[in-house]
């Protein structure tokens, strides 16, 4: 009896572990995985690459008992109204709404001759990224090589899959002053020399999103500034919009509707366009046009009126005679209507530290471009009118010269480009306190005047030109207590020898601040192929944080071809 008794235990306690191991197995189900489309910016129709990547992907994370990825079927209805999937919130979101255990997105950015991908694999358990991807390639056909490496890297960190693919090679760091620009600029490499002190590494972008908002911290220290060196190269999260068949001229931004929210607002030749930064890029919302016989100079966006609906004030000049005929727009509710028009100004905002902005003001000469006095401009109810003339150095025109602690000793000093674009400190007076050695700037927008020497053949006259100077801001632009300058820097075929003519190449943009002796490189973004027409610090995308936004021209309009200009925004070093 007590044999039998133990073999009626001996079979339930078999029975009980069988159908414990079988319900042990059943509950170990395969991780589901969402893979979505990747977010491509690029002037040209890649459109073709989403299908590719995400049938790649999918046959190289599919694991037998381990990782199933959802369909193609299904993950187009999981997107389904999604303009955008590739970002970290629109992802994450997607997931969780799918109950996927991992999801993947990312980027490709095309810039030039380079093609980087940007891409994240995250656990919506753990609640992170546990791997993040980010490789440079020179064609579409490296874009295979990058999916079948981040593949790899997924299946070893996550799966614990060993890989047979190859791992690339570590390179001998190469002349960087022997490279094309945008491939420095593709890189994000920091240009390192032997004479500059060790400090933190740059930290590399991944998956870039429209809106992006990579934790940065500062990778720069005091030591590091050191004058003989360029600034170290910041590659943080950096965003482009689509081409425009427009010469960006010039642009600003501001909250032009009185509605909380900033838009950008650039001008070609005779059209001022209004635009909004959405999710998808930027999204037209006004275009105003002003006759085939004027010429725009500038654009600048402020509340002056301090009605709540920000200004648009365009510098415009005739030109046949060369008049000034600038004018204001401001939203009525419904359009965009001129609230002042055939205006004899020069327009230019300046965002001044502790002040904020100030529109000033400067007339045509009688017989040079510019008048002498150079005014604050308030509103009286019906027009702009001159209240304080500035104290400034002689020589000032109302494009060249900012101001501010530039020293930040307290102390209120002119920062200002020279007749040769060389940057400048000086006093209210016009001593000269500082000068550098290199030129910065360099705009193409010019006005031609009569040549004092002028000789005449019947009715035509010689002319001179004088191009205008581009912007120079100060600001505390990371945060630090200390304020920087930010100015541009386009490069010139000729060297600027020649008076008339400009051929911009390339470009980049310096943040510079004051030590010791004089303005030293704290650091620059890379170079870009083109001309930089403009840069501002703003708002453009709504979240919140200022972003150094530029233009760039990467063709000049012609008989044979359309103008072509796209805008940039980068994230500021210790600002994110």
């Amino acid at each position: 009896m007590k044999l039998r008794q133990n073999k009626i235990i001996l079979v339930i306690f078999l029975t009980m572990t069988f159908f414990t191991l079988c319900g042990a197995a059943g509950a170990d189900e395969p991780a589901k995985l969402l893979i979505l489309p990747f977010n491509i910016y690029s002037d040209k129709d890649l459109t073709f690459l989403k299908e590719g990547i995400l049938n790649m992907l999918s046959t190289r994370l599919t694991l037998e008992g381990e990782a199933i990825p959802f369909s193609r079927e299904e993950t187009l209805k999981i997107i389904k109204g999604v303009a955008e999937p590739g970002n970290e919130r629109t992802a994450v979101s997607l997931g969780l709404k799918a109950n996927a255990d991992y999801v993947l997105y990312g980027s490709l950015t095309v810039f030039g001759d380079s093609i980087s991908t940007d891409a994240r694999f995250f656990d919506l358990h753990e609640k992170k990224t546990v791997v993040t991807f980010y490789e440079i390639g020179k064609n579409n056909s490296d874009v295979i090589s990058h999916i079948n490496l981040f593949a790899s890297r997924i299946n070893e960190k996550v799966f614990g899959r060993e890989s047979d693919l190859p791992q690339p090679a570590q390179k001998k760091p190469a002349d960087e002053s022997r490279r094309h620009p945008e491939a420095v600029w593709a890189e994000g490499k920091r240009i390192k020399t032997n004479t500059e002190p060790p400090s933190a590494e740059v930290p590399v972008p991944s998956a870039e999103t429209p809106a992006p908002s990579v934790k940065l911290s500062v990778p720069f220290t005091k030591d590091s500034l050191i004058s003989a060196e360029p600034g170290p190269i910041f590659a943080g999260g950096i965003w482009k919009s689509k081409n425009f068949n427009s010469q960006i001229k010039a642009m600003s931004i501001g909250d032009v509707n009185g509605d909380g929210k900033n838009e950008t607002i650039f001008i070609g030749e005779r059209t001022v366009f209004i635009y909004r930064y959405t999710n998808s890029g930027l999204k037209k919302i006004g275009e105003i046009g002003d006759g085939s016989f004027y010429s725009f100079l500038g654009v600048d966006v402020a509340d002056i009126n301090k009605n709540g609906k920000a200004e648009i004030f365009v510098t415009s000049i005739h030109s046949d005679n060369g008049y000034l005929q600038s004018f204001v727009l401001e939203w009525d509710g419904t359009k965009f209507a001129k609230i002042v028009d055939n205006a004899r100004w020069h327009y230019r905002v300046l965002n001044i530290p502790d002040k904020g902005k100030i529109l000033m003001g400067q007339k045509r000469g009688a017989r040079g471009v510019f008048a002498s006095a150079i005014y604050e401009l308030k509103w009286a109810g019906d027009e702009y009118i001159s209240v304080n003339r500035q104290l400034l150095p002689k020589g000032m025109n109302v494009y060249n010269f900012t101001y501010g602690d530039v020293l930040n000793n307290g102390q209120e000093k002119v920062v200002a480009f020279s007749k040769r674009d060389y940057l400048r400190i000086l006093d209210r007076n016009g001593n000269e306190e500082w000068k550098s050695t290199e030129r910065f700037g360099g705009g193409l927008t010019y006005i031609e005047f009569p040549s004092e020497a002028a000789s005449r053949i019947g009715s035509l006259e010689e002319t001179d030109i004088l191009y205008l100077s581009q912007r120079i801001h100060i600001a505390d632009v990371d945060n630090d207590g200390k304020n920087e300058v930010i100015v541009g820097q386009n490069r010139d075929k000729a060297r600027r020898i020649f008076s008339r003519l400009r051929m911009f190449e390339s470009g980049h943009i310096e943040c510079l601040v004051w030590k010791d002796l004089g303005l030293y490189p704290k650091w620059r973004i890379r170079d870009i192929s083109g001309h930089i027409s403009d840069y501002l610090i703003a708002d453009i995308n709504n979240d919140g944080k200022d972003e150094l936004v530029f233009s760039v021209v990467t063709k000049t309009g012609s008989f044979i071809g359309k103008p072509k200009s796209f805008i940039a925004l980068q994230e500021i070093p210790g600002s994110y």
